[in-house]
């Protein structure tokens, strides 16, 4: 059965993309009317989209200001992590693998590990990410999934530009790959769970390490 796809679904879609590629930035107020004489639409559905965005946590509406794409930060981090490392775990263990599966799985970690862009090694790792859910038959699930993972690649592509943290990550994938192919699917999930969860720490470290950062940059500027 065909599902229906509005025009709120598609300027949704259409913003969600915008944020991934940096052409909304962090604190940045998105204007209704910019938008909607960019998709030659009404500014209703816009601001339908937006109110979705809102509810799924990537929108901030400020009142008689507007909607803005809020700065990230520690706190949101370690709540949306947990958050989406028990969900996968869940969608995982009620999955079922087929070689082609294992097999797409094994050409996307191929690419990651021929990566030389840090955007292009976050978005294969999402990819990577999607593909092991994608035989899991419930879609308010994934389409929750899908919303946490925009807020997730921003964390990804301004946080977690880190060798330490890519070798690791490529580590779990691997053996998540070979635990499926070994039909050991609940050892599979207990080790995407525990890559997620181990995430945070790296975000935490490169968050304070981008704070001192901009602090000392501030400092140089007031310097006499």
């Amino acid at each position: 059965m065909l599902m229906k796809i509005t025009l709120r679904d598609q300027v949704k879609e259409y913003l969600q993309q915008q944020m991934l590629d940096g052409q909304i930035s962090f604190g940045e107020r998105i204007s209704l009317p910019t938008v909607a004489n960019e998709l030659k639409v009404s500014v209703t559905p816009i601001r339908e989209a937006l109110t979705q965005l809102q509810q799924a946590n990537i929108v901030e509406a400020i009142p008689n200001r507007g909607f803005f794409l809020p700065k990230l930060n520690k706190k949101e981090s370690s709540e949306i992590y947990p958050i989406i490392a028990y969900l996968e775990h869940l969608a995982i263990c009620q999955s079922k693998y087929s070689d082609k599966d294992i097999e797409a799985l094994e050409k996307i970690q191929l690419k990651i590990g021929n990566s030389k862009s840090p955007m292009e090694t976050v978005t294969l790792d999402l990819q990577f990410h999607d593909t092991l859910i994608q035989n899991f038959d419930n879609r308010i699930l994934k389409n929750i999934l899908a919303d946490l993972k925009i807020r997730v690649f921003l964390y990804e592509f301004h946080y977690m530009q880190n060798q330490e943290l890519s070798k690791l990550s490529s580590k779990y994938h691997r053996n998540i790959i070979q635990e499926i192919k070994n039909g050991n699917v609940l050892k599979a999930a207990d080790l995407i769970k525990e890559s997620w969860l181990t995430s945070i720490k790296f975000i935490k470290v490169q968050f304070n390490t981008k704070q001192n950062d901009n602090q000392l940059t501030k400092h140089k500027e007031f310097a006499p």
